[in-house]
């Protein structure tokens, strides 16, 4: 099947661009399109890598929006530009492994009943060495009585067109807050399990300004918000 693949960029440094860009670019996997968003970058380096891309003989598509808004706004604007059955993100300082693509097109075949999927990712820095363990699968119920949030990974997590259609796309979601978690949320109060694989396919660059871990993921508003979507999903 033809695989999206959905990556916004905003002011990333562009050697890690590159290597996030070439890992997609080098997949297994022959059919896909790479939708890149170009979240109002100003114009250098990085708008010159990423435009530079279209001259390659390869499925490269960038679409400029002329408006930073936050990356869920970026997502929605990049998912009217993803044609097909099956859409993986990638974030613009991940690398994917050569096989993610090949991966989830074999399984949602396999699977023609489920729409949402994750992987285990490798996090990593100078420091910093581990991984994810995300459980087989997620319902509604089990993330009622989970400890935490983090029970899928955003990058290169796939979903069906349909599925992420059906619940409005990522929404007004802040960009200061969990824009994949309130998506998660909205796929388990439409009735769909959240299943994970338990290959490594991603490799998750954690640094200062990463969403998950900068430092102001500590504030009362964050908590506030993981706490409020958490109860929607208690709600009859």
């Amino acid at each position: 099947m033809t695989i999206n693949v959905l990556m916004p960029v905003f002011s990333t440094p562009v050697e890690w661009v590159q290597e996030a860009v070439e890992s997609i670019i080098n997949q297994d996997h022959p059919d896909f399109r790479f939708i890149i968003v170009d979240d109002n970058n100003p114009r250098g380096p990085l708008t010159k890598y990423l435009y530079g891309l279209t001259q390659r003989d390869c499925c490269v598509n960038i679409v400029r929006k002329n408006e930073n808004e936050g990356i869920a706004a970026a997502l929605d604007f990049g998912l009217q530009h993803c044609h097909g059955d099956l859409i993986v993100r990638m974030d613009a300082d991940d690398i994917a492994k050569k096989k993610l693509l090949k991966t989830h097109d074999q399984y949602f075949t396999d699977h023609p009943d489920r729409h949402i999927c994750g992987v285990q990712i490798h996090l990593f820095n100078k420091t910093m060495d581990w991984y994810s363990n995300h459980p087989s699968e997620v319902t509604r119920k089990k993330a009622c009585w989970m400890n935490g949030h983090w029970f899928v990974n955003h990058p290169g997590v796939a979903f069906r067109k349909e599925a992420i259609t059906k619940v409005g796309g990522y929404g007004a979601t802040p960009s200061t807050l969990a824009e994949d978690y309130a998506l998660w949320v909205k796929f388990l109060l439409a009735g769909y399990t959240i299943y994970n694989r338990e290959d490594i396919l991603m490799k998750y660059r954690v640094h200062e300004k990463s969403f998950s871990f900068a430092p102001d993921r500590k504030a009362p508003d964050w908590h506030e918000f993981l706490r409020t979507q958490k109860l929607l999903l208690n709600e009859q």
